[in-house]
């Protein structure tokens, strides 16, 4: 093997390289630096403090301030807390004990519990409807389940024969749902309708 020959008043392959090498590293980091600059984030260097406001899809705002190593996050939705949101859980994947399990875990958020039921027919997926004004809430309570807003529907596309009655958030667990925790007591709660 022989050496590349240099050229006369020219740059060698190597040298070359490493031009663009280093050209590629700084428009790498000016991307980087301007990436995420969004102009929402503030410094104030009298208060020490920073505060971020984030724009979370339709669940709201959320907004994080560090003041003097001190971190705070709140989340607003609709405005409503989550015990000012009634929720029902209707039963639909042929499983027992699923309805009273998954509406304890919600429960354990701090929403305000009906008691659970079965729902008209059994369905494939689990959905989570929601009655007017309340779809930031029933986003939360998707979330709290593990589903996206995909399972996230108006009251109004379901067909559940009033078994909804007054909630303001409605889950109908489909044959997604996994089986009841054994830590369950064994009991479970069917209610029917006359109707």
């Amino acid at each position: 093997m022989t050496a590349p020959e240099a050229r006369p008043g020219g740059l060698d392959s190597n040298a070359r390289g490493l031009i663009v090498l280093v050209v590629a590293v700084v428009i790498g980091g000016l991307l980087l630096w301007s990436w995420g600059d969004d102009g929402s984030t503030t410094v104030d260097a009298g208060k020490e403090s920073t505060e971020t406001t984030v724009d979370v899809s339709n669940l709201g705002t959320t907004t994080t301030a560090a003041d003097a190593g001190t971190t705070s996050t709140t989340a607003a939705t609709s405005g409503k807390s989550p015990s000012e949101v009634s929720v029902v859980v209707l039963n639909g994947s042929g499983q027992t004990g699923v309805a009273a399990s998954t509406s304890a875990t919600i429960g354990e958020a701090g929403y305000t519990m009906l008691t659970p039921a079965n729902a008209p027919a059994n369905v494939e997926t689990t959905s989570v409807y929601y009655a007017d004004g309340f779809e930031d809430s029933a986003i939360a309570v998707a979330q709290v389940l593990g589903k996206g807003t995909d399972s996230v529907k108006p009251v109004t596309e379901a067909s559940l024969g009033g078994a909804e009655g007054d909630a303001d958030v409605v889950v109908v667990l489909g044959a997604d749902t996994p089986p009841a925790s054994s830590g369950d007591s064994g009991s479970s709660t069917t209610t029917t309708s006359a109707g």
